[in-house]
């Protein structure tokens, strides 16, 4: 009998305790068709009860480190938009921070679809009004942007360092963080942003009450990964991501693809506008075939929920 029960606890050490199920998000297409390249026709929703933190990715496409050029130039080809006032852009622009290996600038923009003065503390030093905010690393002998917040709106955008091959980078898909409302564009009313520069985290605090943080983790050629984490966590039912990005065709497009882990742990992949709701515990919005527009955009994936 003895003998036994040292098995059963020998195996109970090599096995350990159970694993916990990984925390899954509810993943809703709310986008449109179109065949306009510089329209924002991807938008995507994330949301699960009670999330507390997750992962944030961009990478480069797979195909990154094959291609010869990148293009990035504007196609207005089969668009048609409303004329808008054309407002005089005369930015202000201040360096808030700068070691030898971080530097936060601050742009302001007249004219903002939202002009919302938000405020901004980096390193304890206070400024506002800022439209763009702004995120440089040193790498070699240069500084690269890798990160963009637009404070008036809360729009994110991420990209790693540029590709062996390149001189620079381009963005693509952008992404909100918090309680998600929607008017001509979704949007996310933030009304403090404060950076600690040595960490590399940015706090934003919401208008509707709570905070995110989002604190870089890695950048390099390859990727660039971030940890979000909510104070309080997420209320019930809210969105806590909205993904906007652009998709005209496969070989078109921001992100094309929506790549997901199902609850069973089997890979699945769709289009990135028709899909209508699935449940995920790791999503991906990405290419798999060089787009004709902003080739050389990040994939962006979410992943590692926790509650």
């Amino acid at each position: 009998m003895r003998s036994l029960i040292s098995l059963a606890a020998a195996l109970a050490l090599i096995t350990g305790p159970a694993l916990a199920a990984p925390v899954l998000v509810t993943v809703k297409d709310k986008g449109v068709k179109t065949e306009c390249a510089e329209e924002d026709n991807v938008y995507a929703v994330l949301s699960a009860p009670g999330l507390k933190s997750f992962e944030v990715e961009a990478r480069h496409p797979a195909y990154g480190a094959e291609l010869k050029q990148d293009t990035a130039e504007p196609n207005f080809k089969n668009c048609v938009f409303q004329p808008q006032k054309d407002f005089p852009l005369t930015p202000r622009k201040v360096t808030l921070y700068q070691d030898d290996k971080v530097m936060i600038r601050g742009i302001t923009y007249s004219g903002y679809w939202r002009p919302t003065v938000v405020k901004v503390e980096v390193a304890g030093k206070k400024d506002q009004g800022f439209t763009l905010i702004q995120f440089f690393q040193k790498d070699g002998g240069g500084w690269r942007e890798s990160l963009v917040l637009h404070a008036p709106d809360g729009y994110w955008r991420l990209r790693p360092l540029p590709l062996k091959q390149f001189k620079g980078a381009v963005y693509g898909s952008s992404f909100l963080i918090g309680p998600v409302e929607e008017s001509s564009r979704p949007y996310v009313r933030i009304s403090k942003v404060r950076i600690d520069p040595k960490a590399r985290r940015f706090t934003v605090t919401f208008d509707k009450g709570g905070q995110a943080s989002l604190t870089i983790t890695s950048l390099d050629h390859e990727a660039m990964k971030a940890r979000v984490t909510f104070e309080p966590p997420v209320e019930t039912g809210r969105p806590f991501v909205a993904l906007r990005s652009m998709y005209v065709s496969p070989d078109n497009a921001d992100a094309a693809e929506l790549r997901w882990t199902a609850p069973d742990g089997a890979k699945k992949v769709q289009p990135v506008v028709g899909f209508g709701q699935v449940q995920a515990s790791a999503v991906g919005f990405e290419k798999s075939r060089p787009s004709l527009h902003n080739t050389s955009a990040p994939d962006i994936r979410f992943s590692d929920f926790e509650n």
